[in-house]
């Protein structure tokens, strides 16, 4: 045991690094298709002995190789893509959960490197989970993020995209490129979100598993895969393409008490197909060690003859000799985590190390699997063998040192707006430990509370979007009183209370959200609001100027200090908010033009006519912006200059009386009455009980008789 655990602390401890400093092998495949399907277990893929008909990812193993146990390392699907497409361990990237912030720009990407080869790169993803936000649209000349799937609640449908959509999507960018540049090389990245949570599959897949819609939705996406690997075929492009197809993590399905994934790190969640297909493939080849996805990577690398870079250095080794027949991979040390516990809950989190056949999983309780034996996970062993079990956890150990030593830069806020979709999707959020009645405890023992909390947040976001406020503010009260105490569960009560019109009780919640998380600058922000809807001025005015503390370069919250300021008539502070906010926001058009109102009231003409102009050279699309320069310019006697900045208005938006309104105004005090009446009648005919257009009109009967 010993010589085995110091052959696994060599690539643990960085002393080895796989896949690099090599020479690439002989160029192989020209292009590269990448597909990862959300959330697909693995024994649910024929080839792995699942019982769901996936005849065309069994194809493509036949036609290529298969992974017989492939492994993600966190289940979730931010971190498991950052970890395919960079070759690196969670640790050594940072990116350990669905709301960390974005892969940082010094650890390269497949997509980068692909790109400085020459490929043209196209990424369709079908989850807000990998918006561009992730940073994972680093090298892709095609980043398409779109959001319009069937969610079972309407803000579900700018969250996800439907797999049919994006397939087509993708096959048109194929097609586009095939047309327009034949001699290029291709890179596609195609993700799809079914089978994730909510199970939704369409004819005739629903009728055909009714009563099993996972699998259900597994048939359809497996269709899907049959779509584009038809159309690369269709368009000559089969026999130089590598295609690779993996998901990102498993599901419970009930297992072990967990319905969906993201809490445990059992197989069911962890274990993930990977098949492989195209030129320095090996047809029929079976893999029998663990595949990691860290070795994707390299492994594609290799296989499109491109090295892979130097620094930093690689946790993943590349499968291409195995791929190619020549010789078996050996098997490696998987690294494996879940820090949801940890993170949102408080309670412990879950570090997991595998080799071949044993799997130790360390917890307050520590388990050890022979997964051999006990695929299910059903036994633990730690007790009944107890050396083996400290073996692992030594090896554990090196994993969790060298975690120490790394010092990933991946810092910075969370966008408020992603943690809101993340939650009614049903991932919890929060960049900080969650305090819970039970700190540090075992997460075996805490997934009634996970379930019921999780549960509890979705269906209180889904709620609250619906403006339901009583039903979402029983939601996250429940949560509470559970003894479990969040981030987001004190700010979306305090947002429901708002709406609530209780905003003395939601301001104790919003000073709790600042406190857990001070770079929130919504929290900031609905602090704000709760204090001025109490009459708090002062305190409201305090708890933006509280929030530049963390967030220094938050152009918002200085904005709505200087709106405040503003409806206060404290006109130099306003000012002053104003023009510190503006470097902080350079394409925000309507900052300027509200400056330039200020400066218009302060009699300031030239100056504010200048801010205004900014405006619109900043943000030439906004009719706000039109309509504000000319009034100033029309009230300062520069009709000719109004009258076209308020026809532009006009132009950007006619759905607003007052546009319509101002130019038949400018055009009446040039003297153009005639010209002027069409857009009188206009904003009337917009907004009957507009006096300013009924009175103009009138004035304009007896001018025009005569």
């Amino acid at each position: 045991m010993r010589t085995r655990i110091a052959r696994w602390l060599l690539p643990v401890l960085g002393l080895v690094a796989s896949g690099c400093g090599r020479a690439p092998s002989p160029p192989g495949a020209r292009h590269l298709v990448l597909v990862t399907i959300d959330t697909l277990r693995a024994d649910r893929v024929g080839v792995y002995g699942g019982a769901v008909a996936t005849p065309r990812l069994d194809r493509i193993a036949r036609e290529g190789a298969w992974a017989a146990e492939a492994s993600a390392h966190v289940p979730l699907t931010r971190p498991s893509h950052v970890s395919l497409f960079t070759g690196r361990l969670p640790a050594e990237t940072g990116v350990r959960d669905n709301i960390s912030p974005a892969v940082v720009p010094d650890t390269p990407l497949l997509a980068e490197i692909l790109k400085r080869a020459g490929f043209q790169s196209a990424a369709f993803v079908s989850s807000v989970v990998l918006e561009a936000s992730s940073g994972l649209n680093r090298g892709f000349d095609t980043y398409s993020a779109s959001f319009e799937g069937t969610g079972d609640a309407q803000f579900l449908s700018s969250l996800q995209r439907r797999g049919d959509l994006t397939v087509a999507d993708a096959i048109a960018w194929l097609e586009e490129r095939r047309r327009d540049t034949p001699a290029a090389r291709l890179h596609l990245w195609l993700h799809l979100y079914e089978p994730h949570d909510p199970y939704e599959p369409p004819e005739p897949y629903a009728t055909r598993y009714a009563g099993r819609l996972y699998d259900g939705e597994v048939a359809y996406t497996d269709e899907l895969v049959g779509r584009l690997d038809d159309a690369v075929a269709r368009l000559g492009l089969r026999d130089e393409t590598l295609l690779l197809v993996t998901s990102d993590h498993g599901e419970g399905l009930g297992e072990h008490g967990e319905a969906l994934h993201g809490f445990f790190a059992y197989q069911t969640t962890l274990r993930v197909p990977l098949l492989v297909r195209g030129p320095g493939v090996r047809a029929g080849t079976r893999l029998t060690s663990t595949a990691r996805l860290v070795d994707v990577f390299p492994t594609v690398l290799d296989l499109l003859g491109l090295p892979a870079p130097e620094q930093p250095r690689l946790s993943g080794a590349s499968l291409a000799t195995a791929l190619r027949g020549e010789a078996p991979a050996a098997e490696p040390v998987t690294y494996a985590e879940s820090l949801v516990p940890l993170l949102h809950f408080g309670w412990s989190d879950l570090r997991v190390v595998r080799e071949g056949r044993w799997k130790y999983i360390q917890a307050p309780r520590s388990e050890l699997f022979d997964l051999e034996s006990d695929p299910g996970e059903r036994t633990n062993l730690a007790a009944t063998q107890p050396a083996r079990a400290e073996a692992m956890r030594r090896v554990l150990a090196g994993f969790l040192d060298a975690e120490r030593r790394a010092a990933p830069a991946n810092a910075g806020a969370v966008p408020p707006e992603l943690l809101e979709k993340l939650g009614a999707l049903g991932y919890v959020g929060g960049a900080a430990p969650a305090e819970t009645a039970t700190p540090g405890a075992d997460p075996k023992d805490r997934i009634e509370d996970f379930r019921f909390a999780n549960d509890a947040i979705r269906n209180g976001l889904l709620l609250l979007h619906a403006k339901d406020y009583a039903a979402s503010a029983a939601r996250f009260e429940a949560v509470l009183r559970r003894g479990i105490s969040s981030f987001e569960i004190h700010f979306y009560l305090a947002r429901a209370l708002v709406g609530l019109r209780r905003a003395r009780e939601a301001v104790p919640h919003f000073e709790e959200a600042t406190r857990r998380q001070p770079a929130h600058v919504s929290a900031w922000e609905g602090l704000a609001e709760g204090r001025a809807l109490t009459g708090d001025m002062p305190g409201a005015i305090e708890a933006l100027r509280q929030g530049q503390t963390p967030l220094p370069r938050e152009a918002r919250l200085r904005l709505a200090e200087a709106r405040l300021l503003l409806d206060l008539g404290r006109r130099p502070e306003a000012r002053r908010a104003f023009e510190a906010a503006l470097p902080l926001a350079p394409k925000n058009g309507r900052a300027r033009s509200q400056l330039g109102e200020l400066l218009r009231e302060m009699g300031e003409v030239e100056a504010a006519i200048a801010r205004q102009r900014e405006a619109v050279e900043v943000e030439p699309t906004s009719a706000y912006c039109w309509n504000s320069l000319g009034m100033t310019l029309g009230g300062n006697a520069r009709l000719a200059e109004a009258e076209q900045a308020f026809r532009e208005a006009w132009r950007l938006d006619d759905k607003d009386h007052r546009h319509a309104f101002n130019l038949g105004l400018a055009l009446v005090r040039q003297g153009r009455p005639q010209e002027a009446r069409p857009f009188l009648e206009k904003a009337l005919e917009i907004n009957p009980a507009f006096a300013p257009a009924r009175d103009e009109l009138r004035a304009l009967k007896p001018s025009a008789q005569r």
